[in-house]
């Protein structure tokens, strides 16, 4: 057979290892018919079976290397024989065991059979030789190995007895397969395990590969099984076993591939397996029996490909562009590409991340270009990118397009993006960002993928998830702010009485009251000396001085009347400002209002088109301030009418009245003798001094007097406390209504992030392998920075002294759960009551919350703080094994971000990543990436660049790409590609990725066996 490669790697062929020639007896054609048969065969492998025998396979061998062939036959023979070329034969031989056994249903002669897959690469004549040393009743099979019937009906060998006689040739050691079958004719599913059970499992064991087509049983050789343990199938078993059928087919007129069901009628199912089709690559499922093997119609994958073809790069062609001058060779390549996984590796320097980034502009990747690291200002993209020019890339996709891109041009950020990237050097800047909070590229990276898992419908044409987070949660963060606003002026009133109720405050009035009273007793001791109304005057001068006192009466009530008129009207000139300025704050109010609806109307016109609405007929605004500009208008009035009367420039006000008043009196008092003047001088002073008595003990209702002071130390002891309680309890619920509408925030992430959910859930990899948990809640974020960085200061006395702020709280809030209303306003109340006592001593003395606050900061100011909530956020978060995000190492959060854009990613795009495992340890990339993306190249294309054997190995990616540049040829950049039980290929993996055969085997004699 001639010399073969498969640079595209492991793809899915149809295989047909069990198909009978006419070397076997009883087969119906001739050779001739059979070539044209093999050749039109809807398969690409081919086993050519025979009982004892590889005559068949010999002689197809023959007739595809004799140069005459070409020539003979007719042409349906010839064209088949070409045909035939393009295809692999393996030879297989059918053995008959020569236990006789009970069946388990009660028949007896239960035969076994068994076959031999030998490598292509063995010459016929050996195996042949081989078979022919075989014993029959003391006698080798010798010169009756032409004998197909004799072959057939009378050859029997010892299974154990052939198996050690293969392993102990050199020439069949490692070259050969044993493949038996199960629930098929000869199979060892009859073996009653009552009485032969031993033998059964012994028998399993030594096959290297079962036969059968039924999913509960392949399942079951594979381990997946809920009523068995995976310690009790290695027991059994010793490893997985594959599970391969054949067509059996005895017929020239059989189409081959095609299986048969139990009644030997044609099905629609294939026996594929995705391999190089060669003996090396059949050998490959042992390693990957579940990945390797599809029994049926057709492959998902294949099916994935063929219906989204856009999302699958096909090849990537790299050449020097038509105008190129350059000397040096770089690239000339042409690169098939898998459509499951790529592994792309090599030495440092040898070109595997040029591939990637090429491969990524080709996409038109939107990861910003910076992090590329060949297609960069300082390598191949220098000096204006005039080498990176010469060169261009033709992207050819699975649908048939294409895309032809220079290497010095840029990805296209308004373009669609095909590929995803992640380059090496963002991997890392992701990863070990010192503060991966909710504004990171880590949680941005991490929002993108979540926002994908969105339907289209619910995005509400938005583009990005914050977007859609800042649309769903507009309203309630007006709300908010709102209550914010509310907050803040309940607090001003609360302050201003919570400075009464403290002992300075009480000290403070008492303090005025005494001092009051001390003015009162003073003013009582300067009483005007009481002066006697004259009495020994003539009858005449009596007559005189009474007229005289009565007018002198009538004007002291005059100016009585006076003094009380402007008492009242200066009362009356302070409500009717207040009232005029209440009057202009509302009108103020309304004014806002209409702004705020008129707002309204600007803000949702749009949408309320859209629904074919009209803000008008669902709220009714009538704004009337005819009354209120009436009402103060009178109100102006009125307060001009008392300000002329008040105003003591003019001839007609109160205080010109009481001047003349006084005028009048003066005169009067001119008028009488020396006693009766000073009579009349003591009623002037006892009028003034009682005037000054009464303005000292004043009302209840005036601050700064007797009875004032006194009705302020009453309402301290009994209003006070529950105007107090009220604000307090004002506080809470507005600070209760902040919480709810923060919840509502938090549920509006809840409700959209219920698709990843959803797949966490559902997801045994995620959930189980990598312990992901998603929790939409809310959390505290830097109460204890802000608090005590902007308010509080940690180096007065108090509860807090001397107390780190990272650690401050951690006594306070560990018992609360802020996601309920009341727990996290007890939280408050527990901070505030730390601030009102010092908690460090037994007596929990009380303290003043302003001793304690920062300089220029007001008690209001905390309060707003506090009581606002702005410290608690709604978080949708993704925990790692119970760890929150920010408490990742670079590792975790890198195993987490691949997880992401792997398996959780719905964009199914082709994901390109440059050597994930830089930041990953080896037992991580085992335990947690592996199984990931096994899972995930069943759907989707994944390129990798890596150097770990753990990512291009055991993933079992089905393509190896090696890099290699010839510095010595034009600085020529090499890829060769193939699968990895390709020759070279394998020799490639083993010197790059173990540091070649000999340091592995060097590490491997070191471990101890597990």
């Amino acid at each position: 057979m001639p010399d073969k490669s498969w640079p595209r790697g492991a793809v899915w062929r149809k295989w047909d290892i069990h198909v009978h020639s006419p070397a076997s007896d009883g087969f119906k054609g001739d050779y001739n018919q059979f070539i044209i048969q093999l050749g039109n065969a809807d398969c690409d492998v081919i086993g050519i079976n025979d009982y004892f025998s590889v005559a068949g396979y010999r002689e197809v061998v023959r007739r595809l290397s004799d140069p005459a062939g070409d020539t003979e036959g007719n042409a349906a023979y010839r064209d088949a024989l070409e045909k035939l070329r393009s295809k692999a034969l393996l030879p297989v031989v059918e053995c008959r065991m020569t236990n006789v056994l009970m069946n388990k249903h009660g028949k007896s002669g239960q035969r076994l059979n068994f076959h031999l897959i030998f490598d292509p690469e063995l010459s016929p004549e050996d195996i042949e030789n081989f078979l022919k040393t075989q014993q029959v009743d003391g006698s080798s099979i010798g010169g009756r190995y032409a004998d197909s019937a004799f072959l057939l009906n009378s050859v029997q060998v010892d299974f154990n007895d052939i198996l050690k006689r293969l392993k102990a040739d050199g020439s069949f050691r490692d070259r050969f397969l044993v493949w038996l079958p199960y629930d098929e004719y000869g199979g060892i599913d009859g073996i009653d395990p009552k009485t032969d059970q031993l033998l059964k499992l012994n028998l399993i064991r030594d096959a290297d590969m079962l036969g059968s087509s039924n999913k509960n049983q392949t399942d079951f050789f594979l381990w997946k099984h809920p009523t068995y343990t995976e310690q009790q199938f290695r027991e059994w078993f010793g490893v997985r076993k594959p599970c391969v059928k054949g067509s059996d087919s005895h017929n020239v007129n059989d189409e081959l591939g095609r299986l048969k069901d139990h009644k030997s009628q044609p099905t629609d199912k294939y026996c594929w397996i995705k391999a190089d089709p060669t003996f090396a690559g059949l050998r490959q499922i042992l390693h990957e029996p579940e990945d390797r093997i599809f029994i049926g119609a057709c492959p998902p994958k294949l099916e994935e490909v063929r219906s989204n073809a856009t999302r699958f790069i096909d090849r990537l062609q790299i050449t020097r562009s038509t105008d190129a001058d350059t000397p040096d060779k770089w690239f000339a390549c042409d690169v098939p590409l898998n459509a499951d996984m790529v592994a792309i590796i090599g030495n440092k320097g040898s070109g595997k991340s040029a591939l990637a980034d090429i491969l990524a502009l080709a996409g038109n990747t939107h990861c910003d270009p910076e992090h590329f690291s060949f297609l960069v200002k300082n390598r191949f993209c220098e000096r204006s990118g005039k080498l990176a020019k010469q060169f261009e890339v033709r992207a050819l996709w699975a649908d048939g397009t294409e895309t032809t891109l220079r290497l010095n041009a840029k990805p296209d950020p308004n373009g669609v993006e095909r590929v995803r990237y992640i380059p090496q050097t963002y991997l890392e800047k992701v990863c070990t960002e010192t503060e991966p909070g909710q504004q990171s590229e880590f949680q941005a990276e991490l929002r993108k993928v979540i926002f994908s898992h969105i339907n289209e419908a619910d995005r509400l044409g938005k583009h990005t998830l914050d977007e859609l987070i800042e649309y769903k949660t507009e309203e309630l963060k007006g709300q908010i702010a709102n209550a914010r606003r509310e907050i803040s002026r309940v607090n001003t009133d609360l302050v201003r009485l919570e400075d009464k109720s403290t002992p300075d405050y009480r000290a403070r009035i008492e303090a005025l009251l005494a001092e009051k009273q001390q003015e009162l007793k003073a003013h009582k001791d300067i009483a005007p000396t009481k002066v006697e109304q004259p009495s020994e005057v003539g009858a005449e001068q009596k007559v005189a001085f009474d007229a005289i006192a009565l007018k002198l009466g009538e004007e002291r009530a005059t100016l009585n009347r006076i003094d009380s008129e402007t008492s009242e009207k200066r009362e009356l000139q302070k409500t009717l400002a207040e009232k005029i300025a209440l009057a202009g704050k509302i009108e103020g109010k309304i004014d806002t209002f209409g702004s705020e609806y008129a707002r309204l109307g600007r803000e949702t016109s749009d949408d309320l088109q859209r629904l074919g609405l009209e803000l008008g007929k669902l709220v009714t605004v009538m704004i009337d301030k005819s009354m209120l500009v009436a009402a103060r208008k009178k109100l102006t009035e009125e307060k001009t009418t008392v300000d002329a009367v008040l105003d003591g420039g003019a001839p007609d006000s109160l205080p010109s009245q009481k001047t003349a008043c006084l005028e009048r009196i003066t005169a009067l008092q001119g008028q009488l003798d020396a006693p009766n003047k000073r009579f009349q001088e003591y009623n002037e002073a006892l009028r003034a001094w009682n005037e000054r008595a009464a303005l000292i003990e004043g009302s209840p209702e005036k601050g700064d007097t007797l009875k004032g002071y006194e009705a302020q130390l009453a309402y301290l002891r009994t209003g006070l406390p529950a105007d107090i309680d009220k604000l307090r309890l004002q506080r809470r619920e507005i600070a209760k209504g902040i919480h709810q509408s923060i919840a509502a925030i938090r549920d509006v992430y809840k409700a959209m992030f219920a698709a990843v959910q959803e797949l966490i859930s559902s997801s045994v990899v995620i959930k189980e392998g990598f312990k992901l948990t998603f929790e939409s809640s809310i959390i505290v974020r830097n109460l204890a920075g802000e608090l005590f960085d902007k308010y509080i200061s940690a180096n007065v006395g108090g509860s807090f002294y001397r107390k780190e702020k990272g650690t401050a709280l951690d006594d306070i809030g560990g018992e609360f759960d802020v996601n309920t209303d009341e727990e996290a306003l007890s939280y408050i109340d527990k901070i505030v009551s730390h601030l009102e006592h010092d908690m460090r001593t037994a007596q929990q003395s009380p303290m003043s919350i302003a001793s304690q606050l920062r300089k220029n900061v007001d008690v209001k100011a905390l309060y707003d703080f506090l009581w606002g909530l702005g410290y608690l956020e709604p978080e949708y978060s993704l925990k790692l094994d119970g760890k929150e995000l920010s408490h990742l190492s670079p590792g975790e959060r890198g195993t987490l971000l691949l997880v992401f854009y792997l398996l959780v990613d719905k964009s199914h795009k082709p994901i390109i990543v440059d050597q994930p495992e830089e930041n990953l340890d080896s037992q991580t990339v085992y335990k947690l990436l592996i199984p990931v993306i096994k899972d995930v190249k069943k759907r989707r294309q994944i390129i990798m660049v890596t150097h770990s054997p753990n990512i291009a190995v055991v993933c079992d990616a089905e393509q190896i790409i090696h890099a290699h540049i010839d510095r010595a040829a034009g600085n020529e950049v090499i890829y060769t590609m193939g699968a990895i039980e390709s020759p070279a290929i394998n020799r490639y993996l083993v010197d790059v990725l173990e540091g070649t055969r000999p340091a592995f085997d060097n590490r491997e004699a070191k471990y101890f066996a597990s």
